[in-house]
């Protein structure tokens, strides 16, 4: 059951145009969070579950604009795990950078370099914002960037590896707090260059179908994937790995937001977890937190963690602290649960909080008068020589030299083994043999003539 009337308008624009900027959400003199309640108490109760929706019904990723306060809809979740969600070339053939993947940044094991390849994406994200590129800005409007992927790389299986960065906790909190500090900070100290969105919290290491042993995958009887694993780790794995990264860009490096995975921890789907509030207390954030799309449905319709969609819309915002749903369930149940007292309107209210202090703090509830530098971000940053200089940098400092194999797995062999012995069990794989008559390389695998999924 539909809850309530989408009204739909153009992302990419700014509140507080002349008409409405006498509003006071719109006095910038005000504090902040004065300035954000003020806009809270005067938005209907119905509109209020699209406003926390990103995706599902509303199409992508939350389109639900209030005329009569002449506050625009607004595009939840626009990509950078190492590149600008709006990648695209300028008249003159200038285009957006994109930066070697994750585990290549990890591998330069270069956090000033992390952090500026960080700012360049922030600066290209804010001038096509204000481009509005891709299709008026509709199809990635947003100055949140999800990203980047912040989950340790301990298994080859793991479809999304190469999103990731490495296995060691510390470089990947490293990562994730140059990242966290180059996306959103730029010349203007009071506001946001782009608002950072770690993912996915927490333990999310599962990628297509498993049988339940865990042996095979893509079996026939195969029944465990991201959406239905329950992670089974101990509180000190839990907290010493997989917690580590996310505490790190978090506590130094002021993340703004995180994304809840689609898995249970110890039995709990993360996005309904009140470890997950707590960390909001125990770790000093004060961003917002958005679900993995449809994990919250996961909730209720994989995990049976609860029976219904109201009660998963209900507690994923009472318990989870989970301000955006990626998906249907708060548009469709979350008054439903208001209305069968599983939750409260101010429970409702908490989360909007979270979700508009971010566009806040992104400027775009800023008069015309009281606008930030940002706004004049354009073309001439899209592309710059020294963005294609740093990307050559980036690329040159994550080769990793690779030793010939060893056609043997044994490291106990003795002190008295012959160098010919050696030699023979040495695999002739690398440097290819410069003398080959045939210099093809085979690339196969779903991604092997991909372009556009590459960038991003």
């Amino acid at each position: 059951m539909i809850c309530c009337q989408l009204v739909v308008a153009q992302p990419g624009m700014y509140a507080c145009e002349p008409g409405f900027d006498h509003f006071p959400f719109c006095n910038t003199s005000m504090s902040l969070d004065d300035r954000v309640h003020d806009l809270i108490l005067r938005i209907p109760d119905e509109i209020k579950p699209n406003l926390l929706t990103a995706r599902g019904n509303l199409r992508n990723r939350g389109r639900q604009a209030i005329p009569s306060l002449g506050v625009p809809s607004y595009y939840w979740g626009s990509n950078c795990i190492h590149s600008s969600m709006f990648s695209n070339c300028t008249a003159d053939g200038r285009c957006s950078v994109s930066f070697p993947s994750g585990p290549n940044q990890a591998s330069t094991f270069d956090i000033d370099l992390l952090q500026s390849i960080a700012n360049v994406v922030g600066r290209e994200t804010r001038a096509g914002w204000n481009m509005n590129w891709l299709d008026n800005g509709q199809n990635g409007a947003g100055l949140d960037c999800w990203g980047p992927v912040l989950n340790i790389n301990r298994d080859p299986r793991w479809g999304r590896n190469g999103e990731g960065g490495t296995e060691d906790p510390f470089l990947m909190g490293s990562l994730g707090t140059a990242w966290s500090q180059g996306l959103q900070k730029g010349e203007d100290k009071s506001r946001m260059l782009v608002a950072i969105t770690i993912k996915h919290f927490v333990a999310n290491s599962v990628e297509g179908l498993w049988t339940d042993d865990g042996k095979s995958w893509g079996t026939k009887n195969a029944t465990i994937g991201r959406h239905t694993i329950n992670v089974n780790i101990s509180k000190y794995s839990l907290q010493d790995t997989y917690w580590k990264s996310f505490h790190m860009a978090i506590s130094k490096g002021s993340a703004a937001g995180v994304m809840c995975s689609y898995n249970s921890v110890r039995g709990t789907p993360t996005c309904l977890d009140p470890l997950q509030k707590a960390a909001r207390d125990a770790w000093g954030f004060n961003g917002y937190v958005t679900s993995d799309t449809d994990s919250i449905s996961d909730a209720w319709q994989t995990h049976k963690f609860v029976k219904t969609g109201e009660e998963a819309a209900c507690e994923a915002i009472s318990k989870g602290g989970c301000d955006i749903d990626s998906g249907n369930t708060f548009y469709n149940y979350l008054l439903q649960g208001v209305n069968k007292s599983l939750c409260t309107m101010s429970d409702i209210d908490e989360r909007l909080f979270n979700t508009f202090k971010v566009r806040f703090r992104l400027g775009l509830f800023d008069p015309q008068h009281a606008r930030s530098p940002y706004t004049k971000y354009g073309a001439e940053e899209i592309g710059k020589l020294t963005s294609v200089a740093l990307n050559l940098r980036a690329a040159e400092e994550s080769l990793v030299l690779l030793q010939r194999g060893s056609s043997s797995s044994s490291s106990s062999s003795s002190s008295s083994t012959s160098s010919s012995t050696s030699a023979s069990s040495t695999l002739n794989i690398l440097p290819l043999d410069p003398n080959m008559k045939e210099r093809t390389i085979a690339v196969v695998g779903p991604h092997g003539n991909a372009k556009r999924a590459m960038i991003q």
